[in-house]
């Protein structure tokens, strides 16, 4: 039986229609080459010396506070080396300080400078301008559909790496 595109099978289990996996596969890729054209990335991040890495924003979006390490790892979905890595050239950059922990010297949390603050603050701006210019087409039920619909995509796509075994 035909549903919104989707086929069911027998025994409840819903499989998507090819339709709409070439169609979500096209907007994946578009999302990803649209949001790295340098035209996006440089009105978002900057050109000049105070630019900022797009992954260097991850982190300072998640920088509410002193956070652990491997909190920050956890909440970017990326490994604890890698977010390693990322911390040390955001510290040379002025972006961040490491402090070890005064219980546990093993531990160390992570917090955004002022300088950090003041970038992301701009960047954040720049990024909320962005949204607001491409956003503004869709009435204000269709935005909402969307952001619910890409909450419940990504929910989907977390069960997915979960559960995945490669």
């Amino acid at each position: 039986m035909a549903r919104n595109g989707d086929d069911e099978l027998a025994g409840g289990a819903i499989t998507v229609s090819d339709d709409v996996v070439e169609r979500m596969g096209r907007a994946w890729r578009e999302l990803r080459r649209g949001a790295a054209t340098t035209v996006v990335r440089d009105r978002m991040f900057g050109t000049d010396d105070e630019a900022i890495e797009p992954g260097h924003m991850d982190v300072l979006d998640v920088l509410d506070g002193p956070w652990r390490m491997g909190d920050v790892a956890a909440r970017l979905r990326v490994d604890p080396s890698t977010i390693t890595r990322t911390i040390q050239r955001m510290e040379i950059d002025g972006l961040v300080e490491r402090t070890p922990d005064l219980q546990d010297r093993r531990v160390v949390t992570v917090s955004a400078t002022p300088a950090g603050r003041r970038i992301h603050g701009e960047v954040a701006q720049r990024r909320s301008d962005i949204l607001q210019r491409v956003l503004a087409p869709l009435d204000p039920a269709q935005r909402r559909q969307l952001v619910d619909l890409l909450d419940r995509f990504i929910d989907s796509l977390d069960d997915y790496v979960r559960n995945c075994t490669v």
